[in-house]
């Protein structure tokens, strides 16, 4: 499995365990990507970049993971304790992967702002993991 993946399996088991932030989103609502017709408030696995991280005798990865929170709620406070508890739930925490193993997990930022298209206030939260095979 790929390091990706394995943060991505990880991470999502976490955010899932993390009963306040359920109890936000009304349900297990974490997703790679959302079910047709999925309704708000939800969080989405965006983009998952994959940098080498190699030492001269030993491989390792460097991952940035961002997640979308997507709300139905033109207030920001929504949007911003959804981040907190994102932030909350992973930062930090030793989590066990498939196939690799974590090094650390930071949070890197979080922001709300407000869609134009629609708006509701949404957010992102972006973490950096390094991780090495095992």
């Amino acid at each position: 499995m790929s390091p990706a993946q394995s943060i991505q399996q990880a991470m999502r088991a976490a955010l899932i365990a993390r009963t306040q932030l359920t109890a936000l989103l009304g349900g297990a609502h974490i997703y790679d990507e959302p079910p047709r017709g999925a309704s708000p408030p939800y969080v989405m696995f965006n983009a998952i970049e994959t940098r080498d991280w190699s030492v001269a005798d030993q491989k390792a990865h460097e991952l940035i993971v961002t997640l979308e929170i997507t709300t139905n709620s033109r207030a920001r406070p929504l949007a911003q304790n959804i981040a907190n508890e994102i932030e909350t739930a992973l930062d930090g925490v030793v989590l066990t992967l498939t196939d690799h193993k974590l090094v650390n997990l930071r949070a890197v930022f979080n922001f709300v702002s407000k869609s134009i298209a629609t708006s509701n206030f949404n957010g992102v939260v972006r973490f950096r993991a390094a991780t090495e095979p095992l």
